[in-house]
């Protein structure tokens, strides 16, 4: 392999140089946190401005808005806080340590990010920083060995969970949370029945019940019982059954006795 072609990098497509311009456009819109100089000093370290100092109204405006607050105690608080959370370097020249820079910076562009309005909205962003660090470094302790350890796993899952729960919270202090909304609609239903009555025949009076000549008997004629005659036996003239009477209730015989 020639050194020029060691030396040398690939291109970047036209399309790929396209989405660049509209991400770049997109860049330039968005609000960045300034950034922080850490100094050690005799075994200390503060943080201060890494600009000129004619530009220093300007960073510390830009990092108190950053928490929501005008309080200068408030804000060296915050950073305090937050600077613990970072992971410490080693510097040769003074001897000392001191928390990582690009640590805070990002952990500062965090609270940023979520717009903060006042100082307790702040303390949350805050919280959703620690939560956050903690769930990256036990993932990565779990992902170092072949086989993750479950309970490392399974506090990792439960600080996921809490960073969903402050991330929620943040997000219904502001108003854009999600919403349960129930509308209840009246329904009305209307059943329309139509019923046909349809008139009988002259003969039973316009009556659809009444049945029609065809079927009808004549009402006039009677059906008289028929008298069945005296039952008759060998002595029929002494012991014949006498027809029904009614003259009333006569007295029974007094009966036989053997």
């Amino acid at each position: 392999m020639s050194q020029k072609q060691v030396g040398s990098r690939e291109r970047l497509s036209e399309a790929l140089r396209q989405f660049g311009e509209t991400a770049i456009a997109r860049h330039l819109k968005r609000p960045a946190t300034p950034g922080i100089k850490v100094t050690t000093n005799a075994g200390r370290w503060w943080f201060d401005s890494p600009y000129d100092a004619q530009d220093e109204d300007h960073w510390v405006a830009l990092m108190f808005d950053a928490f929501g607050t005008r309080s200068q105690s408030t804000f060296c608080c915050f950073m305090t806080q937050l600077s613990e959370l970072c992971s410490n370097e080693w510097n040769e020249e003074t001897k000392s340590w001191h928390p990582a820079e690009d640590e805070l910076v990002a952990a500062v562009q965090i609270v940023r990010s979520t717009k903060p309005r006042t100082e307790a909205e702040a303390c949350l962003a805050a919280q959703m920083v620690a939560v956050h660090l903690m769930q990256m470094k036990l993932s990565a302790q779990a992902l170092k060995h072949g086989w993750p350890e479950p309970r490392t796993c399974a506090i990792a899952a439960k600080l996921a969970r809490t960073y969903a729960m402050l991330f929620e919270t943040m997000a219904k202090l502001k108003g854009k949370g999600s919403r349960q909304r129930i509308i209840v609609k009246k329904f009305a239903q209307h059943e329309h029945k139509h019923i046909h009555l349809y008139p009988g025949d002259l003969e039973n009076g316009d009556r659809p019940h009444e049945p029609t000549r065809a079927r009808q008997t004549n009402p006039q004629t009677t059906i008289q019982p028929s008298v069945s005659p005296a039952l008759s036996c060998s002595n029929s003239a002494e012991h014949r059954l006498s027809n029904a009477s009614i003259e009333g209730p006569r007295k029974m015989p007094t009966p036989r006795r053997s």
